[in-house]
């Protein structure tokens, strides 16, 4: 059966620090940096970059 994770959570302190490691460093996209002010947090959204069929290893 194949299992996969679809979503997951983080709480970061710093919201520009999180962004640029995993933009930058992990090469992620980001989808949504949206300022949530009720909250006064934002909701970020990041996703991997789709995996190209050449780049997997069997």
């Amino acid at each position: 059966m194949k299992q996969t994770i679809a979503h997951i959570s983080l709480v970061v302190n710093d919201y520009d620090e999180a962004i640029a490691f995993y933009t930058n460093k992990l090469g992620f996209i980001l989808i949504e940096d949206t300022y949530q002010p009720e909250q006064e947090k934002r909701w970020v959204v990041i996703s991997p970059r789709p995996i190209q069929p050449e780049q997997l290893s069997c």
